[in-house]
């Protein structure tokens, strides 16, 4: 559920979501709307300017927000997880200075993946974060950089002296900072998800949020956020396809003499396939808020139990959704007939960006990991996608 004051903001972000991607038009008048109303603040505890909201009440938003407009929802994923992040920095005054930019509405995008020959996931990094002179100097490229084009900081993670890698906060508007919006995909296309460069960016120390040994993994519940919410996306795009099937039915102003009524919204195939969607869409939503309970475990008490239980939670729930979500993006087209192709309904739309989220990372290399689990006791990979 949203705020409630959350309502009115999600309307007007939706009227014109389906216009702005047939327009290829970047939503920076609403992703600025979301942070001004403080819901970007929303993990904060209510005594420090937030709506102390658990993983399972952020990701229930996002699902509606996603249902609005998944580019707005797909941009604020790395600010959702770096606001966690700065909930459980241990210094009190670094903790207070990040929250309060939470607190003034700034965006936080990320520089993390880059194209070289390393593996997905990894810890390998050519990007990298230097002392010269004194002062400590950024270079390096990124790609797949979502919402850093919306940003006021960005999060970079940057190879650092001693095979250690470093996490530092950099003004989008520094000098050396290049964004450059270069993402070509073929859906979710207007999140910035492009290349960020540095060349000899000054960093201050105090913006360096941490710094660990190359080969140790994340703090336990991060990766499960990060890859979680990409199934809260997933959720919400869902309900707009139960949303437009519906309202492709209603309005249906023909069918085929050979249907099994004479008007579309009384043809029990058609009622059948809505109601199909519906459930799709309900269990989607309910299995990524019961992953959601599983990360917030973590974050109540980081033990290896619970940091196993919250990566099996999202692993299956890819596992799943990204085959059932597909099939029902697709299934949307059986409700309309080839008026449901026209390009001005723009219903492909959810098809494209579904399958653009789920690319993130191959469900068949997940579902084998959970087999060997199972079969031979094999632990689950540690990296950025587990």
């Amino acid at each position: 559920m949203s705020p409630p004051d959350a309502t009115a903001l999600l309307t007007d972000i939706a009227a014109g979501a389906a216009e702005r991607e047939r327009r290829d038009e970047s939503p920076f008048d609403q992703v600025a709307a979301v942070a001004k109303a403080g819901l970007g603040a929303l993990s904060l505890p209510v005594d420090e300017g937030g709506a102390g909201a658990s993983v399972r009440e952020l990701l229930a938003f996002v699902i509606d927000l996603a249902e609005s407009d998944p580019i707005v929802a797909h941009v604020l994923r790395t600010h959702y997880s770096q606001v966690l992040g700065f909930l459980r920095l241990p210094d009190p005054a670094a903790r207070h200075r990040w929250l309060d930019e939470v607190r003034a509405g700034k965006v936080f995008g990320n520089a993390i993946s880059e194209t070289g020959p390393s593996a997905a996931g990894g810890h390998e990094f050519d990007t990298r974060l230097d002392e010269a002179d004194g002062r400590l100097v950024l270079n390096g490229t990124k790609y797949y950089s979502t919402g850093t084009l919306y940003a006021d900081w960005i999060a970079v993670a940057a190879r650092a002296e001693g095979d250690r890698v470093a996490t530092v906060m950099v003004p989008a508007d520094r000098a050396g900072v290049a964004v450059v919006d270069d993402w070509d995909g073929m859906g979710q296309s207007r999140t910035g998800t492009g290349t960020t460069s540095f060349t000899d960016v000054a960093v201050e120390p105090a913006d360096v949020l941490a710094v660990r040994p190359r080969l140790q993994a994340r703090p336990p519940g991060d990766v499960a956020f990060l890859q979680l919410y990409l199934h809260a996306l997933v959720a919400g795009i869902l309900r707009s396809v139960v949303t437009d099937a519906a309202e492709v039915v209603r309005t249906r102003g023909r069918t085929f003499e050979h249907a099994a009524a004479p008007r579309a919204v009384d043809d029990p195939i058609l009622q059948s396939t809505v109601g199909s969607l519906a459930a799709t869409a309900w269990v989607a939503e309910s299995a990524v808020l019961a992953a959601a309970d599983a990360i917030d475990a973590v974050r109540a008490d980081p033990s290896d139990e619970n940091l196993r239980a919250a990566t099996l939670a999202h692993t299956s729930v890819k596992v799943h959704l990204d085959r059932v979500a597909l099939d029902a993006a697709t299934a949307l087209f059986d409700v309309g007939g080839a008026s449901a192709s026209s390009r001005a309904r723009n219903l492909d739309r959810h098809w494209r960006n579904l399958r653009t989220i789920t690319l993130h990372n191959p469900a068949a290399y997940k579902a084998s990991a959970l087999g060997r689990r199972l079969v031979t006791g094999e632990a689950l990979p540690v990296n950025g996608y587990f």
